[in-house]
């Protein structure tokens, strides 16, 4: 057995239910038309971030979709529109479960140092995407070719962390005359460029190595120009 047939016999529930092992048993089983729904859909969600994850967004059919899940072709169609639109309810799912965790952890250091809550902002990240690399190569890189609507949605989650990256060290006094309006922008760019070649190299599972660099780098693009002066003193 392959390790994708391994992952398909065990999808990971997107929505926080239990992992379905194999297709749900014909005739009556006493469970709720919502409740079969609710559990296809998620098994089509996990099997369209597996199977772009392998053949790439474009290759990708809805046939090779429904075969991963033990889905019928009918049953995606009654589900979502066409291939787009199951790709963005699982990027939507995927990205609220790493906002989720992303969210516990700065909050476990919420009176820490900002560099403090950037690296903890950062390991949680870096560890999601390197237990999950499916969804990682999925979201990080698949995005990028899955069209305009697909494109709208990573703009949304990258602008999301703008704030986080850049409210404490603009709350400063005198911070608007050193820091420009597009250091959040280069920073965050900057770590999804490391993350995205990571990722596209095969080397998922190292992300959480970048952990104490990437801090560092975030750090050193929002330092004051007069702190730069006071580093090139002898």
């Amino acid at each position: 057995m392959s390790d994708d047939d391994e992952h398909a016999a065990a999808p990971l529930p997107l929505s926080g239910g239990s992992p379905s092992t194999q297709q749900l048993p014909k005739g009556r089983h006493g469970l709720s038309r919502a409740f079969i729904a609710s559990n296809q859909r998620e098994r089509l969600l996990d099997a369209i971030a597996n199977v772009v994850a392998d053949k790439g967004y474009s290759a990708t059919r809805v046939a090779d979709i429904t075969e991963y899940a033990g889905v019928s072709r009918k049953t995606f169609y009654e589900l979502f529109d066409d291939k787009e639109d199951c790709f963005l309810a699982a990027y939507d799912a995927i990205t609220a479960l790493l906002m989720d965790r992303m969210a516990h952890g700065l909050g476990a250091v919420a009176k820490a140092t900002w560099e403090e809550q950037v690296s903890a902002l950062l390991g949680e990240f870096l560890r999601f995407l390197a237990a999950e690399p499916a969804f990682a190569k999925m979201c990080i890189v698949e995005v990028l070719g899955s069209g305009p609507r697909g494109l709208a949605r990573r703009d949304a989650a990258i602008e999301a962390f703008f704030p986080v990256v850049d409210q404490i060290p603009r709350s400063q006094p005198g911070a608007d005359k050193y820091l420009s309006k597009m250091t959040p922008v280069f920073v965050t760019g900057g770590i999804l460029e490391v993350v995205y070649a990571a990722i596209r190299r095969g080397e998922t599972a190292t992300l959480p190595e970048l952990e104490e660099d990437l801090t560092r780098l975030a750090f050193r693009s929002y330092l004051y120009g007069k702190e730069w002066e006071a580093r090139r003193e002898p």
